[in-house]
């Protein structure tokens, strides 16, 4: 009985071996490498027909948007960081944990302003015609979450650029 679950146990190691070395060579010679993709941060605004001009200046204005959240961010994680402090004492002073929630709120509403100033902003960069496909753009990826992938995405190639000397 030992010997057949012994043959059994080989034969299903030989399938897996055999499985695991196919998808290595597939991976090795038909999937291109994660680096070679170079994602079009701006694909979609493709519809806007935008000149080389609006281009760059809806590239440069993208960046600094991602500049600014990535800071906000680390202050989150910094305010958060010092609550968990706060509430992890015996006694917590409430207080204290309000006052860092109301900070917490103020990076908040800075990070929302910058970026809502910055959609204001495109009023002046486009025509009456790109503008009206640009908020629909907007609405269209603000509902189905789009947008949040997409600044992680341009996050990573900030943080790419500036850490190059």
């Amino acid at each position: 009985m030992k010997k057949k679950w012994f043959q059994i146990g080989f034969a299903v190691s030989l399938v897996f071996n055999a499985a695991a070395i196919a998808a290595v060579i597939y991976s090795l010679y038909f999937i291109k490498p994660v680096s070679s993709h170079k994602p079009n941060m701006l694909a979609a605004y493709d519809r806007l027909n935008l000149t080389e001009e609006q281009k760059r200046e809806f590239w440069n204005g993208y960046v600094e948007i991602v500049r600014s959240v990535t800071a906000s961010q680390g202050q989150y994680k910094t305010k958060w960081a010092e609550v968990a402090q706060l509430i992890s004492e015996p006694k917590p002073d409430w207080k204290a944990v309000e006052a860092k929630q109301a900070e917490i709120l103020n990076i908040s509403r800075e990070t929302q302003t910058t970026i809502f100033q910055r959609w204001d902003r495109a009023k002046i960069l486009l025509t009456p015609e790109q503008q009206r496909i640009f908020y629909e753009i907007l609405q269209e990826r603000i509902k189905s979450g789009e947008m949040l992938g997409e600044f992680k995405a341009v996050q990573e190639t900030v943080n790419k650029k500036s850490t190059k000397p």
